[in-house]
């Protein structure tokens, strides 16, 4: 998928909190390599749906979610409205693919599922 991206293909719709996790877990796993996730993020192109964004409608998707953790991913996929949804959380998956609001835009699938239809 990365190669995807990189490639122009595809772009990547991510939620602030995931950079700032990716960051934060990049710099504690690879320390003196954080700069290589700015060097990629800034030869790609991609969309980042805002914290506040995100959590101004967090409460109404919370009730729409199994695990409560998945909320700002669920308000991400409803607010970005992306062709794809990628996840490898089966409950998640689960549950967007329940929402009419979601699904009606947006195909909720895995990366495999993702990359046969992709590569098709």
């Amino acid at each position: 998928i990365l190669k995807l991206v990189e490639e122009g293909r595809i772009k990547l719709v991510l939620p602030e909190t995931v950079l700032i996790e990716a960051k934060r877990v990049f710099t504690k796993k690879f320390p003196g390599l954080e700069r290589l996730l700015d060097l990629f993020l800034n030869r790609i192109e991609y969309e980042v749906i805002p914290i506040n964004d995100i959590l101004h409608g967090l409460a109404t998707y919370l009730g729409m979610v199994s695990d409560k953790r998945d909320a700002t991913i669920y308000a991400t996929v409803a607010l970005a409205r992306p062709k794809y949804a990628l996840t490898g959380d089966k409950r998640l998956r689960s549950d967007l693919k329940r929402s009419k609001e979601i699904v009606g835009e947006t195909k909720v699938c895995s990366t495999v599922e993702f990359l046969e239809e992709f590569e098709d």
